[in-house]
């Protein structure tokens, strides 16, 4: 039962501040031109001092698994191949192959994995999982630029254009500058440290209540073949497929669980930001975040519940 009120603690904030911007939109106090430029602000501001700020923070030294790296990255380039059949096979526009892909593939693995992982393996005990956001965190932003750039709406595939759009992305940007720091390294005195901490902090608020405000409940029935196909790929087949390969290969204790954490979370919620920002179905891909959000309520738990049942952690 704790592992399901983890679950409940990391998902229900998010719909509060959903229903917050939708709120706050139906009375008038927002409007949508308002609610894209502050979307922009979290996207290039907000949001990409979080992915900085926790790449700074992390040892990697201490935490550096190399097994455990090689896997994780492994499997999210299975992942991006899996999500881009799905896409392909069930969508027809790009817009919605877009979103529907980006979906399947990048998952709020930062929030999860810190609630479960802490949940799971006790507090101070999950070195791996830090080192995992560290790498993940940036290399699925990098994989997310590349594959929105190659779904957006009247763009022919270029890899220099392509190539351009990953370079420009603020997560990517940012994701550089995190090492950059930590290879050189740089420690910043802790009132400027507090800073980058806080300004990242207002990135997942801001992005839900902007989603809450945007969010077009008039598109459910259309998308409703993305949504679902989107939520089982993402929280059922993903997990079965992963879980059963990782336990194969011997992984157990926290590794197993960092791993594990990858594969179960639900959409990130930056989806919806990327989306917007890079010409995609912004509806359908924050529909997908509202959605396996809420499922992943249910998975998370029953995921937990057997693998302990079956004495893997």
């Amino acid at each position: 039962m704790s592992s399901f009120q983890t679950a409940v603690a990391a998902v229900l904030p998010m719909f509060i501040m959903l229903v917050l911007g939708w709120y706050l939109r139906k009375i008038r106090m927002t409007d949508e031109p308002m609610l894209n430029k502050l979307n922009t602000v979290c996207f290039r501001a907000f949001l990409a001092v979080n992915v900085y700020y926790n790449i700074y923070k992390v040892n990697i030294k201490e935490v550096f698994r190399a097994r455990l790296l090689l896997y994780a990255i492994a499997t999210q380039v299975v992942i991006l191949l899996f999500s881009l059949l799905v896409a392909m096979v069930t969508e027809k526009t790009k817009k919605k192959r877009g979103a529907l892909s980006h979906g399947i593939f990048h998952t709020n693995f930062v929030i999860f994995g810190t609630l479960i992982g802490t949940a799971l393996c006790g507090e101070g005990n999950i070195g791996g999982i830090s080192l995992l956001i560290a790498v993940i965190v940036p290399v699925q932003n990098i994989f997310s630029v590349v594959l929105l750039e190659l779904f957006r709406e009247n763009s022919k595939l270029s890899v220099k254009k392509t190539l351009g759009g990953v370079l420009k992305n603020p997560y990517v940007i940012a994701a550089a500058a995190g090492f950059l720091t930590q290879l050189f390294p740089v420690r910043y005195p802790d009132v400027i440290a507090n800073v980058f901490r806080d300004l990242g902090r207002c990135g997942t608020p801001v992005a839900l209540i902007v989603m809450g405000g945007l969010f077009n409940f008039g598109a459910v029935r259309e998308n409703a073949k993305a949504i679902l196909v989107g939520s089982l790929a993402r929280l059922v087949v993903v997990p079965a497929v992963l879980i059963a390969v990782t336990v194969a290969l011997g992984f157990r204790g926290e590794e197993f669980i960092a791993l594990m954490c990858i594969f179960i979370a639900p959409c990130a919620t930056t989806s919806f930001n990327l989306a917007s920002a890079m010409d995609s179905d912004a509806d359908l891909a924050a529909q997908l975040v509202v959605f396996t959000s809420l499922f992943s309520l249910m998975t998370i738990f029953l995921w937990i519940f057997a693998l302990s049942q079956l004495g893997i952690f």
